[in-house]
Protein backbone atom coordinates (compact mmCIF):
# COMPACT_ATOMS: atom_id res chain seq x y z
CA UNK A 1 0.00 0.00 0.00
CA UNK A 2 2.67 2.12 0.78
CA UNK A 3 4.34 1.31 -2.95
CA UNK A 4 1.13 2.28 -4.32
CA UNK A 5 0.53 5.43 -2.30
CA UNK A 6 4.21 7.13 -3.36
CA UNK A 7 3.53 5.89 -7.30
CA UNK A 8 0.53 7.84 -7.18
CA UNK A 9 2.15 10.99 -5.56
CA UNK A 10 5.00 10.52 -7.47
CA UNK A 11 1.99 10.96 -10.86
CA UNK A 12 0.10 13.53 -8.91
CA UNK A 13 3.20 15.64 -8.55
CA UNK A 14 4.36 15.42 -11.94
CA UNK A 15 1.30 16.92 -12.81
CA UNK A 16 1.51 19.63 -10.92
CA UNK A 17 5.49 19.74 -12.53
CA UNK A 18 4.23 19.46 -15.83
CA UNK A 19 1.42 22.49 -15.19
CA UNK A 20 4.54 24.93 -14.31
CA UNK A 21 6.53 23.62 -16.97
CA UNK A 22 3.72 24.86 -19.22
CA UNK A 23 4.34 28.58 -17.90
CA UNK A 24 8.01 27.87 -18.76
CA UNK A 25 7.46 26.73 -22.54
CA UNK A 26 5.79 29.88 -22.92
CA UNK A 27 7.19 32.93 -20.93
CA UNK A 28 10.73 31.74 -20.93
CA UNK A 29 11.39 31.60 -24.72
CA UNK A 30 9.44 35.35 -24.72
CA UNK A 31 11.88 36.17 -22.20
CA UNK A 32 9.43 37.08 -19.62
CA UNK A 33 9.24 36.30 -15.90
CA UNK A 34 8.09 33.21 -14.97
CA UNK A 35 6.31 34.58 -11.27
CA UNK A 36 4.54 37.45 -12.23
CA UNK A 37 1.64 38.26 -13.34
CA UNK A 38 0.08 35.03 -12.75
CA UNK A 39 -1.65 32.57 -14.88
CA UNK A 40 -4.46 33.83 -16.88
CA UNK A 41 -6.05 34.06 -20.62
CA UNK A 42 -3.84 36.09 -22.87
CA UNK A 43 -6.72 36.89 -25.25
CA UNK A 44 -9.05 38.20 -22.29
CA UNK A 45 -6.12 38.83 -19.71
CA UNK A 46 -8.14 37.50 -16.59
CA UNK A 47 -6.16 35.41 -14.04
CA UNK A 48 -7.21 32.49 -13.62
CA UNK A 49 -8.91 30.53 -10.01
CA UNK A 50 -7.42 28.07 -8.03
CA UNK A 51 -10.18 25.63 -10.12
CA UNK A 52 -8.91 26.47 -13.04
CA UNK A 53 -5.59 25.80 -12.32
CA UNK A 54 -5.74 21.94 -11.59
CA UNK A 55 -3.70 19.87 -13.69
CA UNK A 56 -5.17 18.01 -15.78
CA UNK A 57 -8.91 18.24 -14.15
CA UNK A 58 -8.94 21.64 -15.32
CA UNK A 59 -8.57 21.36 -18.64
CA UNK A 60 -11.20 18.90 -19.02
CA UNK A 61 -13.26 20.41 -17.13
CA UNK A 62 -13.26 23.51 -19.17
CA UNK A 63 -13.28 21.70 -22.32
CA UNK A 64 -10.44 23.48 -23.69
CA UNK A 65 -12.20 26.61 -23.82
CA UNK A 66 -11.77 29.96 -21.38
CA UNK A 67 -14.51 30.14 -19.34
CA UNK A 68 -14.88 33.87 -19.82
CA UNK A 69 -14.12 34.25 -23.74
CA UNK A 70 -14.18 31.39 -24.68
CA UNK A 71 -11.01 31.25 -26.29
CA UNK A 72 -9.66 27.93 -27.32
CA UNK A 73 -7.12 26.20 -25.15
CA UNK A 74 -4.40 24.80 -27.08
CA UNK A 75 -4.33 20.56 -26.03
CA UNK A 76 -0.45 21.16 -25.44
CA UNK A 77 -1.38 22.12 -21.55
CA UNK A 78 -2.70 18.73 -21.03
CA UNK A 79 -0.06 16.56 -23.17
CA UNK A 80 2.51 18.45 -21.34
CA UNK A 81 0.35 18.18 -17.76
CA UNK A 82 0.30 13.81 -18.94
CA UNK A 83 3.56 13.11 -20.18
CA UNK A 84 5.20 14.80 -16.90
CA UNK A 85 3.26 12.85 -14.44
CA UNK A 86 3.89 9.81 -16.31
CA UNK A 87 7.25 10.30 -16.86
CA UNK A 88 7.75 10.79 -13.07
CA UNK A 89 5.47 7.90 -12.51
CA UNK A 90 7.50 5.59 -14.41
CA UNK A 91 10.81 6.69 -13.13
CA UNK A 92 9.42 6.49 -9.75
CA UNK A 93 8.24 2.50 -10.75
CA UNK A 94 11.68 1.75 -12.32
CA UNK A 95 14.18 3.36 -9.60
CA UNK A 96 11.65 3.00 -6.16
CA UNK A 97 11.81 5.18 -3.10
CA UNK A 98 15.45 6.61 -3.71
CA UNK A 99 17.30 9.66 -4.24
CA UNK A 100 17.93 8.41 -8.09
CA UNK A 101 14.49 8.81 -8.53
CA UNK A 102 14.54 12.47 -7.12
CA UNK A 103 17.32 13.24 -9.12
CA UNK A 104 15.96 12.11 -12.83
CA UNK A 105 12.39 13.41 -12.03
CA UNK A 106 14.20 16.61 -11.83
CA UNK A 107 16.46 16.10 -14.85
CA UNK A 108 13.93 14.82 -17.23
CA UNK A 109 11.49 17.92 -16.43
CA UNK A 110 13.63 20.80 -18.25
CA UNK A 111 14.51 18.75 -21.00
CA UNK A 112 10.30 18.18 -21.64
CA UNK A 113 10.44 21.92 -21.61
CA UNK A 114 13.30 21.46 -23.85
CA UNK A 115 11.39 19.44 -26.06
CA UNK A 116 8.12 22.20 -26.16
CA UNK A 117 10.56 25.19 -27.31
CA UNK A 118 12.65 23.64 -29.64
CA UNK A 119 9.63 22.24 -31.72
CA UNK A 120 8.09 26.22 -31.13
CA UNK A 121 11.14 28.12 -31.82
CA UNK A 122 14.07 25.86 -32.45
CA UNK A 123 15.57 27.29 -28.98
CA UNK A 124 16.77 25.58 -26.09
CA UNK A 125 16.95 28.69 -23.63
CA UNK A 126 19.91 28.73 -21.49
CA UNK A 127 17.90 27.83 -18.08
CA UNK A 128 16.53 24.61 -19.45
CA UNK A 129 19.87 22.80 -20.07
CA UNK A 130 21.76 24.23 -17.26
CA UNK A 131 19.41 23.18 -14.91
CA UNK A 132 19.56 20.13 -15.93
CA UNK A 133 23.39 19.80 -16.09
CA UNK A 134 23.28 21.12 -12.56
CA UNK A 135 21.11 18.53 -11.06
CA UNK A 136 23.65 16.04 -12.83
CA UNK A 137 26.59 16.93 -11.21
CA UNK A 138 24.32 17.71 -7.89
CA UNK A 139 23.31 14.28 -8.05
CA UNK A 140 26.86 12.38 -8.73
CA UNK A 141 28.59 14.99 -6.10
CA UNK A 142 25.76 13.18 -3.99
CA UNK A 143 26.26 9.73 -5.19
CA UNK A 144 29.81 9.76 -4.37
CA UNK A 145 29.59 11.00 -0.94
CA UNK A 146 27.04 8.44 -0.05
CA UNK A 147 29.68 5.63 -2.05
CA UNK A 148 26.57 4.62 -4.85
CA UNK A 149 27.74 2.98 -7.35
CA UNK A 150 28.79 4.30 -10.65
CA UNK A 151 29.72 7.64 -8.78
CA UNK A 152 33.26 8.33 -8.34
CA UNK A 153 36.15 10.88 -8.71
CA UNK A 154 38.41 10.11 -11.71
CA UNK A 155 42.36 10.43 -11.07
CA UNK A 156 40.94 11.26 -7.28
CA UNK A 157 39.33 14.82 -8.09
CA UNK A 158 37.61 14.96 -11.27
CA UNK A 159 33.88 13.46 -11.00
CA UNK A 160 32.30 11.27 -13.69
CA UNK A 161 30.10 13.70 -14.03
CA UNK A 162 32.46 16.71 -15.67
CA UNK A 163 33.88 14.16 -17.05
CA UNK A 164 31.14 12.67 -19.18
CA UNK A 165 29.94 15.57 -19.90
CA UNK A 166 33.15 16.91 -21.17
CA UNK A 167 33.18 13.71 -23.59
CA UNK A 168 29.45 14.11 -24.97
CA UNK A 169 30.05 18.23 -25.82
CA UNK A 170 32.80 16.76 -27.71
CA UNK A 171 31.35 14.34 -29.67
CA UNK A 172 28.50 17.33 -30.58
CA UNK A 173 31.51 19.98 -31.38
CA UNK A 174 33.19 17.67 -33.80
CA UNK A 175 29.81 17.52 -35.61
CA UNK A 176 29.52 21.00 -35.64
CA UNK A 177 33.11 21.40 -37.00
CA UNK A 178 32.53 18.08 -39.67
CA UNK A 179 29.39 19.92 -40.60
CA UNK A 180 31.27 23.27 -41.02
CA UNK A 181 34.03 21.63 -43.37
CA UNK A 182 31.56 20.08 -45.33
CA UNK A 183 28.74 22.35 -45.55
CA UNK A 184 30.37 25.45 -45.02
CA UNK A 185 27.01 26.17 -42.76
CA UNK A 186 26.63 24.67 -38.83
CA UNK A 187 24.77 21.32 -38.64
CA UNK A 188 24.26 21.48 -34.85
CA UNK A 189 23.00 24.27 -33.28
CA UNK A 190 24.53 25.67 -30.01
CA UNK A 191 21.97 24.33 -27.33
CA UNK A 192 21.90 20.82 -28.70
CA UNK A 193 25.69 20.78 -27.85
CA UNK A 194 24.56 22.06 -24.49
CA UNK A 195 21.96 19.54 -24.00
CA UNK A 196 24.33 16.88 -24.95
CA UNK A 197 26.81 18.32 -22.14
CA UNK A 198 23.49 17.71 -19.98
CA UNK A 199 23.14 14.14 -20.64
CA UNK A 200 26.58 13.45 -20.50
CA UNK A 201 26.60 14.46 -17.16
CA UNK A 202 23.81 13.22 -16.33
CA UNK A 203 23.43 9.51 -17.66
CA UNK A 204 26.86 6.88 -17.91
CA UNK A 205 28.47 7.47 -21.08
CA UNK A 206 27.29 3.90 -22.54
CA UNK A 207 23.69 5.19 -21.86
CA UNK A 208 24.58 8.72 -23.14
CA UNK A 209 25.92 7.40 -26.52
CA UNK A 210 22.84 5.05 -26.94
CA UNK A 211 20.55 7.63 -26.62
CA UNK A 212 22.09 9.36 -29.02
CA UNK A 213 22.16 7.10 -31.23
CA UNK A 214 18.55 6.42 -30.93
CA UNK A 215 17.88 10.42 -31.38
CA UNK A 216 20.22 10.30 -34.64
CA UNK A 217 17.89 7.20 -35.86
CA UNK A 218 14.57 8.60 -35.25
CA UNK A 219 15.77 11.66 -36.37
CA UNK A 220 16.96 10.36 -39.94
CA UNK A 221 13.51 8.70 -40.59
CA UNK A 222 11.24 11.97 -39.45
CA UNK A 223 13.97 13.85 -41.50
CA UNK A 224 13.35 11.28 -44.72
CA UNK A 225 9.59 11.30 -43.92
CA UNK A 226 9.67 15.57 -43.88
CA UNK A 227 11.72 15.53 -47.12
CA UNK A 228 9.30 13.18 -48.91
CA UNK A 229 6.41 15.49 -47.70
CA UNK A 230 8.17 18.38 -48.92
CA UNK A 231 8.67 17.02 -52.54
CA UNK A 232 5.02 15.64 -53.02
CA UNK A 233 3.73 19.37 -51.55
CA UNK A 234 6.36 20.99 -53.91
CA UNK A 235 8.37 22.56 -50.89
CA UNK A 236 11.80 21.09 -51.63
CA UNK A 237 12.39 23.46 -54.15
CA UNK A 238 11.65 26.08 -52.68
CA UNK A 239 13.89 25.79 -50.04
CA UNK A 240 16.75 25.21 -52.44
CA UNK A 241 16.18 28.87 -53.68
CA UNK A 242 16.12 29.86 -49.97
CA UNK A 243 19.24 28.32 -49.23
CA UNK A 244 21.33 29.35 -52.39
CA UNK A 245 24.40 31.02 -51.29
CA UNK A 246 25.31 34.57 -50.41
CA UNK A 247 28.30 36.56 -51.51
CA UNK A 248 29.72 36.72 -47.92
CA UNK A 249 33.12 36.69 -47.99
CA UNK A 250 35.83 34.15 -47.16
CA UNK A 251 36.99 36.68 -44.21
CA UNK A 252 33.50 36.45 -43.15
CA UNK A 253 33.47 32.75 -43.03
CA UNK A 254 36.95 32.46 -41.18
CA UNK A 255 35.75 34.76 -38.65
CA UNK A 256 32.62 32.68 -37.97
CA UNK A 257 34.43 29.40 -37.90
CA UNK A 258 36.73 31.09 -35.73
CA UNK A 259 33.83 32.27 -33.19
CA UNK A 260 32.60 29.06 -33.42
CA UNK A 261 35.52 27.01 -31.90
CA UNK A 262 35.90 29.66 -29.30
CA UNK A 263 31.96 29.00 -28.04
CA UNK A 264 33.32 25.00 -28.60
CA UNK A 265 36.17 26.07 -25.71
CA UNK A 266 33.61 27.28 -23.21
CA UNK A 267 31.51 24.66 -23.20
CA UNK A 268 34.27 22.10 -22.99
CA UNK A 269 35.47 23.82 -19.85
CA UNK A 270 32.04 24.89 -18.22
CA UNK A 271 32.87 28.52 -18.68
CA UNK A 272 29.43 29.49 -19.51
CA UNK A 273 27.85 27.31 -16.80
CA UNK A 274 30.29 29.02 -13.88
CA UNK A 275 29.11 32.43 -15.42
CA UNK A 276 25.49 31.40 -15.20
CA UNK A 277 25.95 30.32 -11.58
CA UNK A 278 28.00 33.61 -10.67
CA UNK A 279 25.22 35.91 -12.40
CA UNK A 280 22.49 34.33 -10.13
CA UNK A 281 24.70 34.51 -6.72
CA UNK A 282 25.85 37.89 -8.26
CA UNK A 283 29.15 37.54 -7.74
CA UNK A 284 30.52 38.00 -11.31
CA UNK A 285 32.63 41.10 -10.36
CA UNK A 286 35.00 38.24 -8.95
CA UNK A 287 35.54 36.49 -12.46
CA UNK A 288 35.93 39.71 -15.08
CA UNK A 289 37.95 37.28 -17.49
CA UNK A 290 34.86 34.87 -17.61
CA UNK A 291 32.77 38.26 -18.54
CA UNK A 292 34.88 39.38 -21.16
CA UNK A 293 34.45 36.09 -23.22
CA UNK A 294 30.54 35.35 -22.78
CA UNK A 295 28.15 37.93 -23.20
CA UNK A 296 25.87 38.59 -20.53
CA UNK A 297 22.61 38.05 -23.20
CA UNK A 298 21.89 34.84 -23.96
CA UNK A 299 24.29 32.95 -26.62
CA UNK A 300 21.40 31.33 -28.75
CA UNK A 301 21.04 32.78 -32.06
CA UNK A 302 18.26 34.89 -31.97
CA UNK A 303 18.26 35.73 -36.09
CA UNK A 304 18.43 32.06 -37.53
CA UNK A 305 14.74 31.64 -39.06
CA UNK A 306 14.36 27.51 -39.78
CA UNK A 307 13.79 26.84 -43.20
CA UNK A 308 10.78 24.28 -44.55
CA UNK A 309 13.15 21.33 -44.26
CA UNK A 310 14.62 22.30 -41.19
CA UNK A 311 13.49 20.12 -38.14
CA UNK A 312 14.91 20.69 -34.43
CA UNK A 313 16.83 18.10 -33.41
CA UNK A 314 16.46 18.59 -29.71
CA UNK A 315 13.41 16.66 -29.38
CA UNK A 316 15.18 13.86 -30.79
CA UNK A 317 17.56 13.76 -27.79
CA UNK A 318 14.99 13.82 -25.35
CA UNK A 319 13.23 10.57 -26.89
CA UNK A 320 16.53 9.42 -26.37
CA UNK A 321 17.39 10.06 -23.25
CA UNK A 322 14.25 8.34 -22.10
CA UNK A 323 14.73 5.58 -24.00
CA UNK A 324 17.64 5.27 -22.67
CA UNK A 325 17.06 5.42 -19.04
CA UNK A 326 14.28 3.05 -19.46
CA UNK A 327 15.29 0.65 -22.11
CA UNK A 328 19.40 1.63 -22.25
CA UNK A 329 20.55 -1.68 -20.58
CA UNK A 330 18.42 -4.04 -22.56
CA UNK A 331 19.01 -2.41 -25.64
CA UNK A 332 22.89 -2.61 -25.15
CA UNK A 333 22.74 -6.43 -24.26
CA UNK A 334 20.81 -6.53 -27.78
CA UNK A 335 22.91 -4.92 -29.55
CA UNK A 336 26.01 -6.91 -28.58
CA UNK A 337 24.15 -10.31 -28.77
CA UNK A 338 23.24 -9.41 -32.29
CA UNK A 339 26.53 -8.32 -33.07
CA UNK A 340 28.44 -11.10 -31.11
CA UNK A 341 30.29 -8.64 -29.19
CA UNK A 342 28.76 -9.72 -26.43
Amino acid sequence: MLYTYWAVMAFLFGAIVGSFLNVVVWRLPRGQSLVQPGSHCPKCTRTLTAFENIPLVSFLALRARCRTCKTPISWRYFWVELVTAATFLAIYLKFGPHVETVAYCLFMAPLIAAFCTDVDAFLIPDQLHLFALFVAVAFDIYGIIAGLPGHRLLWGWLPTSIWGGFLCTGVFLLIQVFGWVVLRKSAMGDGDVKLARAIGAMLPLNLSLISFFIAVAVGAVWGVANLARQAMTGGQAEEQIADEPSDESEEEEQNEFVGMLQWSAIYLLYVDAILFVARALRIQRLIPSANAVVPVESIEDDDFTPGATHIPFGPFMVVGVALAIFFGSQLLKLYLRWSGLG
